[in-house]
């Protein structure tokens, strides 16, 4: 269940960064960690081996988007009219 609430936030997050600036962008990239630690049970196909126990999977790419997005928010915030 605990995957699941951090999907939702994390999509929330994403939503919400895009229109209320640095903030949410910071959540965001909360978000995408949290989701990075706890994505386990929803992990899909392994898509890049990078060990023969560690690769990266189609769920990580949520929380890597994540977090490229809440880099690229704060350090290039929306100017507001």
């Amino acid at each position: 269940m605990l995957p699941g609430l951090v999907l939702v936030a994390l999509v929330v997050a994403a939503v919400a960064a895009g229109r209320y600036g640095r903030v949410a962008a910071l959540a965001l990239g909360g978000c995408s960690l949290l989701w990075l630690l706890v994505n386990k049970p929803m992990e899909g196909d392994v898509l890049v081996v990078v060990t023969d126990d560690h690769g990266l999977t189609a769920a990580d790419l949520a929380g890597i988007a994540g977090v490229v997005l809440a880099v690229f928010l704060v350090a290039f915030p929306r100017n507001s009219p």
